[in-house]
């Protein structure tokens, strides 16, 4: 399967940040009303978004704002939703990323008390990565809090329920689990009825309070008042999961097509058990049945990636792979870009521009599959129509997408082209070896002599490690880092503050994360470049994992690969809060006054530059900024 590498790039723009100036005309929005905003002193470029926040009840929405950018600053302008009690406006730069955000009360008569602050602290406990929203759990709480004890009526709102005691068991406050507690024996014993969706909520939280007696009450409860509960339905799907057999799976989920039907709540359950089935069909190599069940998947985004996952598979995962069903490959990886048309259904937590931008990332990937068949089909000019606009779209930064692009224009012999392209990428700095070989290749035995070609390399080199000083001199930093607490894995409480008067690099990473781990060979030649300096610190921050035994998961991925890391475990996911990270791999370099020098997020895909690029920023990270250009 084929990993889908999302980079994430932060603009870090110089600007007083107290100097910024919010100003919201009128100070309250209204609900239903026209609302202007502007931000002034604010340095930035014409190339932003702004997206707009807003609640539907449970349901986050998202929507782009009309935006003028001018030497005042930047003026918004939108009409405040009807349905909402809480708006933020976050400004975005060219890549999605949020550069800085606000937000407001918005005044609606027909509403609870203390609604807007219900809803930024759903915002905060979610959705605060996109928000540009700091995730302080101990603030979610006492939100949740006061908004109960305005109106005890808050707890019956499922998303409340469930909102203010994850809020309550990562702080372990005791007195506010009671009251849940309390909460859910009401909820159990109330004679009148109950909403199955605030009947399913208690289920899971009397479950996750570890009360079993609670818990099957309520859950009887639930049966009797809506035998057809989500809950119900997921078990279902875990019976399917356990299931060895083909003709036990598809009867269990006949079962579920029968007795439950298929809503827009459900559907995703039944595309699970149908891509279930899918990869069944697959062992046995039954690729008619492999393309007749994901026509059966009902959800556009999830057909097209299943279609690509087999596709790339199937093509030999690459140029080099052998690729038996090529025919088959074609089929599923041409569906797969069909399936992903502007007529998908936009999910509602993104703006028109994210979900345009998010499809036209699919397409690349799966374009770029696309181009590894037609390429082995003999079809090379096709291939580059496809690959052109992959390479585009990743802005040239995924390696491997250059290469196949460098070897489309090859055999389709544009090769002005191809040399010109591997102008750009060695200027650039991301040109690979193989792309340097093809380029001294051609130049030595078609346009000069060695000699001349290597005077020649020699200046392109010296080109792209110019750009690149630029570019990371541009990323240097002045803020604070965040001190904190994390175990190791061996139990030991470890500190920032411990390194004060040292370079430290902290890494947050996820054993599931393919980014993450593909960096890891270039993260280990660096710490062992650094092995003998006492005054270079590297700490791996385990962060964002779910599930059960998470220390042995981490221990025994390092171990396997031999990878000699100091891991912390963020097991509540605050420090990763707290630094804000948007995405992973993300890198904080820190000096000895424990300043944050530079943050670099995502994994371009070479061991070499990633190498090269912590070596630069840490010379310049124990040299105020300065470094010595070679």
């Amino acid at each position: 399967m084929k990993s889908l590498f999302v980079f994430l790039v932060s603009i870090f723009t110089i600007f007083n940040i107290n100097a910024q100036t919010w100003t919201w005309s009128p100070d309250s929005p209204q609900a239903g009303e026209n609302l202007k905003v502007d931000l002034k002193f604010f340095a930035t470029d014409n190339d932003i978004n702004v997206v707009a926040y807003t609640f539907m009840g449970a349901d986050l929405q998202a929507a782009d704002v009309h935006t003028v950018v001018d030497n005042d600053g930047i003026h918004m302008s939108l009409l405040v939703p009807s349905w909402t009690n809480w708006i933020r406006l976050v400004i975005k730069d060219k890549d999605g990323d949020p550069l800085i955000g606000d937000d407001k009360v918005v005044v609606k008569g027909s509403s609870l008390p203390k609604a807007g602050m219900v809803e930024k602290a759903m915002a905060m406990n979610t959705y605060s990565r996109f928000m540009d929203l700091k995730k302080d759990n101990a603030e979610i709480l006492s939100m949740y809090k006061e908004a109960i004890q305005a109106s005890p009526e808050w707890l019956n709102k499922p998303e409340v329920l469930s909102g203010y005691f994850a809020a309550a068991n990562t702080d372990g406050s005791t007195d506010d689990l009671k009251i849940i507690r309390t909460h859910l024996q009401s909820i159990n014993s109330d004679p009148n009825a109950i909403s199955s969706e605030l009947l399913t909520s208690a289920v899971r939280t009397s479950k996750d309070l570890g009360d079993t007696v609670l818990q099957q009450s309520l859950r009887k409860k639930l049966d009797s008042t809506d035998p057809k509960s989500m809950i119900a339905q997921e078990e279902l799907l875990m019976k399917f999961n356990k299931s060895t057999s083909l003709e036990e799976k598809i009867a269990i989920r006949d079962q579920f097509k029968s007795t439950y039907g298929i809503t827009d709540k459900n559907k995703g359950i039944y595309d699970k058990m149908t891509s279930g089935l899918i990869d069944q069909y697959a062992g046995k190599e039954d690729w008619t049945m492999v393309a007749t069940m994901i026509n059966e998947i009902l959800d556009p985004m999830r057909r097209a990636s299943v279609c690509n996952n087999y596709a790339w598979t199937l093509a030999g995962e690459g140029i080099e792979g052998e690729a038996p069903h090529l025919d088959v490959a074609s089929q599923l990886s041409a569906t797969s870009l069909i399936a992903i048309s502007r007529d998908v259904k936009k999910p509602s937590m993104n703006s028109k521009l994210e979900w345009e931008r998010n499809l036209d990332f699919s397409r690349a990937m799966y374009g770029d599959t696309y181009a590894v068949i037609l390429y082995k089909e003999g079809k090379y000019n096709e291939a580059l129509d496809h690959q052109s606009f992959a390479v585009k779209t990743y802005k040239y930064e995924d390696i491997e997408m250059n290469d196949r692009y460098a070897l489309y224009l090859e055999k389709a012999g544009r090769q002005d082209e191809l040399l010109d392209f591997i102008d750009d990428m060695i200027v650039q700095g991301t040109a690979s070896a193989k792309m340097k070989e093809t380029h001294k290749r051609i130049w030595t035995t078609e346009r000069t002599p060695d000699k001349l070609y290597n005077q020649y390399a020699s200046t392109l080199e010296a080109k792209a490690r110019e750009k690149k000083l630029e570019e990371i001199q541009a990323m240097w930093m002045d803020a604070p880092a965040i001190d904190f607490k994390l175990k190791n894995l061996k139990g030991e409480e470890v500190s920032l503050s411990d390194y004060k008067g040292k370079t430290v690099v902290l890494d947050f990473w996820a054993v599931w994360c393919g980014p993450c781990k593909a960096s890891f060979p270039g993260m280990k030649t660096a710490l062992e470049h650094y092995a003998a300096d006492d005054n270079v610190v590297f700490l791996f921050i385990d962060t964002w994992e779910t599930g059960e035994n998470i220390p042995d998961k981490v221990s025994n991925y390092l171990k396997e690969n031999n990878y000699p890391f100091h891991a912390l475990l963020d097991a509540k996911n605050q420090v990763v809060a707290n630094y804000k990270v948007e995405g992973i791999p993300t890198k904080f370099i820190i000096d000895k006054d424990q300043k944050i020098r530079f943050k670099v997020m995502g994994y371009g895909g070479s061991e070499e530059g990633l190498v090269e690029e912590l070596m630069t920023m840490i010379e310049m990270t124990q040299n105020g900024g300065k470094i010595q250009k070679s």
